[in-house]
């Protein structure tokens, strides 16, 4: 197995464990804090989490780009890195100083809740994340987040107990984040020295990096305001079976986003360097992007009915519909993930990564005003829908010159049939079983025996890398 495959498994590690803890709680969060509770929870946190994307500016993609390509350069790397979270911090303290504000003089509702949130913005001063990601030390965090998710579980079944205790687990949720974010800025020192620069320095980052915001902030309109939305224009019973099925989605999200964060790095430093090697790396990933992107797809569309029954209780019934209307734009999005992070930000062509976006973000918002009054949750997935396939085909159609783009649609046809082919054999085996633990088992059973056949050769060739050792071998 190469290098990008391990780090992509360590980073999908990293990702799941930040989604999957927090899974672990929601069969218990769900039946004690109700579904209620769960969509003030949801809509505060929408909330500070729009003003975290401002504290971080587009710091998280800039700053893995910028670090990535400088990487064997320390004395140069000390002074970017330098600069760089001098910018953050400068951000972060105005974005605290304008929530504090917020939560004083303009929040009504919800605001010891949004109060508490508070903790979450602040563990943007230390969110150095970046930084690892562009040194591709993407081991690091996994063992962080290990502890300090365990721990957090622990004081979650220990200290919230009924639906007065929605401010203890808000607390617990926000101060893991922080803990979090302190141990990357502990260990800092073994990578990097900070070391004083100018302020012309520090705001020099400021234009390239304020670019890289509007998609951000843009991609946070239909993202996070899907939530306040719901919330304001629906009701919180609505946002709270919202909430729950984005957890299930946010899974795969994670999955996908991973396989961007590792190859960015990878990919600014050969089309800094080796310009000539992009495509098949390209191809590769787009290739595994849409094997794993059609999957999931299909595979939430088999168990989301025992996924919202078991884990969050017959009072989310209507989770298992929005799981199953979501999980139509993960091919999309995936498609997108590959073209974004593999080559638009890597050749620095920002203007078409932020036009997508805002494009994206004006159709979220036309339908989401069109849909959500009447049809609450549902109304939210149309806009979602909509807006990652406008955002997938403005960033194809502008790099269709440079890219395979028939290439890739054989790739995702190829891989549609065989997802097709896997959920219609779960369908069919499952229906001789009535109970739902045992029908959400035999399911999985099927689903990974229908893939592991239908997928052995890109799984043993491209994936573990078999077949290339095997050449070499023979050679």
């Amino acid at each position: 197995m190469n290098s990008d495959n391990k780090n992509f498994i360590m980073n999908v590690v990293y990702q799941l464990l930040i989604y999957i803890f927090p899974l672990i709680t929601t069969p218990y969060i769900s039946r004690v804090l109700g579904v209620n509770n769960i969509g003030i929870y949801s809509y505060t946190y929408s909330i500070v989490n729009f003003f975290m994307l401002a504290a971080m500016l587009g710091m998280n993609n800039y700053g893995n780009r910028e670090i990535a390509r400088i990487r064997d350069d320390q004395t140069q790397m000390n002074r970017k890195f330098s600069s760089m979270y001098g910018l953050q911090l400068v951000t972060s303290t105005v974005t605290l100083a304008v929530y504090i504000f917020y939560v004083i003089f303009i929040c009504r509702r919800y605001r010891e809740i949004a109060a508490i949130q508070f903790i979450f913005l602040i563990s943007t001063c230390f969110d150095v994340n970046w930084f690892y990601f562009g040194l591709e030390k993407f081991k690091l965090t996994i063992s962080r987040n290990v502890l300090i998710k365990v721990i957090s579980l622990v004081f979650i079944f220990l200290c919230v107990r009924n639906r007065n205790d929605l401010w203890v687990y808000t607390a617990i949720m926000g101060s893991a984040t922080l803990i979090s974010q302190l141990y990357l800025i502990f260990i800092l020192h073994r990578y990097v020295h900070i070391v004083r620069v100018k302020w012309s320095e520090i705001f020099s980052h400021f234009k390239q990096v304020l670019v890289l915001l509007i998609p951000v902030l843009a991609y946070g309109i239909y993202a996070i305001m899907d939530k306040i939305m719901i919330g304001g224009l629906s009701s919180t019973v609505e946002l709270g079976n919202f909430e729950n099925a984005q957890k299930i989605i946010s899974i795969p999200i994670s999955v996908i986003t991973a396989l961007g964060t590792v190859m960015l790095p990878r990919m600014s430093y050969v089309l800094n360097n080796k310009k000539s090697e992009y495509k098949p790396i390209l191809r590769a990933s787009m290739k595994l992007a849409m094997v794993m992107a059609t999957t999931m797809t299909f595979g939430i569309w088999a168990v989301a009915d025992e996924i919202s029954l078991t884990m969050f209780g017959p009072e989310f019934t209507k989770s298992a519909g929005i799981m199953r209307f979501l999980a139509i734009y993960l091919p999309f999005t995936a498609w997108a993930n590959v073209v974004r992070t593999q080559f638009l930000i890597p050749t620095r062509r920002d203007r078409v990564y932020v036009e997508s976006t805002i494009f994206g973000a004006v159709i979220n918002l036309i339908f989401n005003s069109i849909f959500i009054p009447g049809y609450g949750a549902y109304g939210a997935c149309i806009g979602t829908v909509l807006a990652e396939v406008s955002v997938m085909l403005w960033q194809t159609i502008k790099s269709r010159k440079e890219l395979e783009i028939g290439v890739y649609v054989r790739l995702f046809l190829n891989s549609l049939w065989k997802s097709a082919v896997m959920f219609a054999a779960c369908m069919i085996i499952s229906r001789l079983f009535h109970e739902t633990v045992i029908s959400f088992a035999v399911k999985m059973v099927v689903a990974i025996a229908v893939f592991a056949v239908l997928n052995r050769k890109f799984i043993w060739n491209d994936f573990l890398g078999k077949g290339q050792s095997t050449e070499k071998q023979k050679a």
